[in-house]
């Protein structure tokens, strides 16, 4: 299937969900976020860390990363909570901009937190009736933006679950569609085998700087790099170097050329294959991708990882037979067959591109049914 059904938004994207974003913008505000979400069925709270006393590049990348998430094609429209008005009307300004409706009450604003949920849960419940009266319309695949990420890994990742993700990427690319792939550390030993295929030499340069930046860092702070990556559950899954996770984990991209290296959070101009420079942390990379647009994200995983995102549909797979019997409940596509039944990966890549479409249609997963999902955003600084 070259098609899928989604919501049609204003700037000409698709949303595979139609979901009202009650959006808090720093923790001080979060229990505003989870009681009015609480009270109306059909909304997502989005509830950070700190959000407050961050200065300069940290606190432009918080507002980014939430409005980011707010202007996501699965949001229809989203009610800002916040402490106080000036953060809450520079997020929604940027969600505004994508053509969604945005409401913005503030504590300062309302004068007591009763108040406050009050107006948040009129607004919500408003913007969710006018959210259920829209219906999917067929669309090509170019218009789906897909992250892949990859947690808990083990041997059966490299050879199984992240080779059937790059076999849906480049199909998806093939397509039109759009594909990012982060978590920069996990490219340190593989480098070179994403360097060969950048689109230029200064996008090469982006993928060199931004794994440098991290071995200059883990050495400036006195730590062995070999003494968390692989990390002792990666070990335990029958990892041994740096180098084997690392050339396991590049394969959940697929082969296509890579056009450019965002910072996180950042929406790709174009589309094809990206790369985003983010930290490993499963939480953080899966909100930096849903911020980046993503609509769904495929999530490798050899022994188990059960968190998903709130806005992005996460889409848990595993080639590993153990994990999808004894973690059935927190698996959405089981693999295994490829190991225990000679499934052919091809047939596999295409299975999982087949559900893929499922679960932009409207097909729920795990994560979402279970309500295991959360946020949080990436830090520069310190809080001051």
């Amino acid at each position: 299937m070259n098609t899928f059904k989604g919501y049609p938004r204003a700037d000409g994207t698709y949303g595979v969900r139609n979901l009202v974003a009650v959006i808090s913008t720093a923790d001080n505000s979060n229990f505003i976020a989870r009681k009015a979400a609480q009270a109306v069925k059909g909304t997502v709270p989005l509830c950070p860390c700190f959000g407050r006393g961050e200065i300069g590049e940290d606190m432009e990348q918080h507002i980014r990363t939430m409005a980011g998430m707010g202007s996501n094609p699965n949001v229809h429209s989203a009610v800002v909570v916040s402490l106080e008005p000036v953060i809450a009307n520079k997020i929604a300004e940027r969600i505004r901009k994508t053509g969604k409706d945005v409401e913005v009450f503030s504590i300062d604003e309302c004068k007591d937190t009763i108040c406050c949920v009050e107006q948040a849960v009129r607004a919500a419940e408003k913007m969710v009736i006018r959210a259920s009266m829209e219906e999917r319309v067929e669309v090509s695949l170019e218009h789906l933006m897909l992250g892949v990420e990859c947690g808990g890994s083990d041997t059966t990742s490299g050879i199984v679950s992240n080779p059937a993700l790059g076999y849906v990427a480049d199909k998806l690319v093939e397509l039109g569609g759009t594909v990012i792939m982060s978590e920069t550390t996990e490219w340190m030993g593989a480098e070179n085998n994403l360097l060969r295929r950048a689109v230029s030499k200064q996008v090469g340069e982006k993928i060199t700087k931004a794994v440098q930046w991290y071995e200059d860092y883990i050495q400036s702070i006195g730590v062995d790099l070999n003494g968390f990556n692989p990390a002792p559950d990666n070990i335990r899954g029958g990892l041994s170097t740096i180098e084997e996770k690392a050339l396991g984990s590049i394969k959940k991209g697929g082969s296509k050329t890579i056009e450019d290296v965002l910072s996180y959070a950042r929406r790709p101009q174009g589309n094809g294959l990206y790369l985003m420079d983010a930290p490993t942390g499963g939480v953080e990379n899966t909100t930096g991708l849903s911020a980046a647009g993503c609509q769904l994200i495929l999530f490798s995983t050899g022994k188990g990882n059960p968190m998903g995102n709130p806005v992005a549909p996460t889409v848990k797979v595993t080639g590993n037979t153990r994990t999808a019997k004894t973690a059935a409940f927190n698996i959405d596509v089981d693999l295994s067959a490829v190991l225990t039944e000679e499934l052919p990966l091809s047939r596999a890549g295409e299975e999982l591109s087949a559900q893929l479409v499922q679960y932009a249609n409207g097909k729920m997963t795990t994560s979402e049914v279970l309500d295991e999902v959360e946020i949080a955003v990436s830090r520069i600084g310190f809080t001051v």
